[in-house]
């Protein structure tokens, strides 16, 4: 280990200045305080992200395929999935019909939004089988039976097997204007997907039902694919833009809820600077000691200098306590965000209201770089804090300061 290292060392564990020594814990404890603040904030704030990207995946298609103009046969669908063959990273399609409408009981009136599909693609594609607590996922199978969310069963107050009217935005035009297509349904199953937009508003029915109710005959809304990973939506998205052209337009996941993504990580970057502070704040008091340090090691410095110790070796010295201090807090630091972090995580300590917050309890997750990024920024931030004291103790002039002595 070089000297001026070994001396570092010594300067900082001397105990001649209780007031000294305490000024050292206090900043070391500052620096772990801030990193181990650090990296749980981040890691709150990407487990929220992650949480919600879990749910959003498993109500809302990862890529679909919609015509601009108008809507499409299924037949021009069944053309254009076989014209572009083998899609990267694709491992499924259904055709899906998608609309806003109304459902009523007696004097109750709910605005919802009607999803048609193949029953037994769906249950390969968005699993909402997962998601029924009462009836039968089955059940849509037959003609004039669906699905409802649960707030919305609560709402209307109605239970599997009851009946409601559904009525289409879409009507026959008449003399008198335009008169509305009611459709008479049962509740076949009641899910809930713990999403308050979803469980308030969700109607699910096969796709021949939805067909009927909207007049649309063989029309479809779009077409769903099934990627093998998720996160490859965008790079799928990218390639069929290559291979389609107008009327057709594609639209991923992350497209639909993209300004939430945005304002989540223009928040996580919000935190970070905020928190950062508590670092900061220890720096200052890094800084404080080794002023301290170099007027009370005046003399030492002095003699190592008469020895030969140069500008630069004073320097090393008290730049290195400011890293010393900034490494080992900064380990300790980490050690202990990540030691909270895996407890409150494994063990779901941070309880949730789900019909807010869209899941249970808040998973914690961190990342590598995270850890990296923190980690540099801490000890960066008690580097730059040192630089300005020992460059002063640097300065001292031996002849002046052993002049009395």
């Amino acid at each position: 280990m070089p000297l001026y290292i070994q001396i570092a060392f010594r300067y900082l564990l001397s105990i001649r200045s209780k007031a000294l020594s305490f000024m050292a814990l206090i900043s070391l404890l500052g620096v772990i305080v801030g990193v181990s603040a650090l990296l749980i904030t981040l890691a709150v704030m990407s487990g929220f992200q992650y949480g919600l990207k879990e749910k959003i995946l498993q109500t809302t298609p990862q890529v679909i395929i919609l015509k601009i103009t108008n809507k499409f046969f299924d037949y021009e669908a069944d053309s254009l999935m076989q014209k572009l063959g083998n899609i990267p990273y694709v491992e499924d399609f259904e055709y899906f019909v998608y609309s806003q409408a109304l459902a009523s009981v007696g004097s109750s009136v709910e605005s919802i939004f009607i999803r048609g599909v193949n029953p037994e693609k769906d249950k390969k594609i968005m699993k909402l089988d997962r998601f029924i607590i009462d009836g039968s996922f089955d059940s849509i199978k037959n003609d004039k039976t669906v699905i409802i969310g649960k707030d919305l069963a609560i709402a209307l107050g109605v239970s599997v097997g009851d009946k409601i009217k559904l009525i289409s935005p879409f009507g026959r035009k008449t003399a008198l204007g335009y008169i509305p297509k009611i459709l008479k349904v049962k509740i076949g199953a009641i899910a809930y997907f713990g999403m308050y937009d979803f469980d308030s508003s969700f109607v699910g029915m096969n796709i021949k039902t939805a067909q009927m109710l909207l007049d649309m005959k063989n029309q479809i809304t779009g077409i769903q694919l099934l990627l093998t990973d998720p996160y490859k939506a965008e790079e799928v998205s990218r390639y069929l833009e290559e291979k389609l052209d107008f009327p057709y337009m594609m639209r991923t996941w992350i497209d639909i809820n993209k300004s939430l993504f945005q304002a989540l990580e223009f928040e996580k970057l919000a935190m970070f600077l905020v928190i950062a502070l508590i670092v900061l704040v220890a720096s200052f008091n890094i800084s404080s000691l080794l002023i301290a340090k170099s007027r009370e090691k005046r003399k030492d410095i002095a003699i190592l200098k008469t020895i030969g110790a140069d500008n630069r070796f004073i320097l090393k010295v008290f730049l290195w306590q400011g890293l010393i201090l900034g490494i080992v807090g900064t380990i300790l630091g980490v050690l202990i965000g990540l030691s909270i972090i895996y407890v409150a995580d494994t063990y779901q300590l941070v309880k949730l209201n789900p019909e807010v917050y869209m899941m249970e309890y808040l998973p914690l997750k961190t990342s590598i770089l995270d850890v990296i990024v923190v980690s540099i920024s801490s000890v960066l931030i008690c580097f730059v804090s040192s630089i300005l004291p020992a460059y002063f103790a640097s300065r001292e002039i031996p002849a002046q300061v052993l002049r009395y002595e």
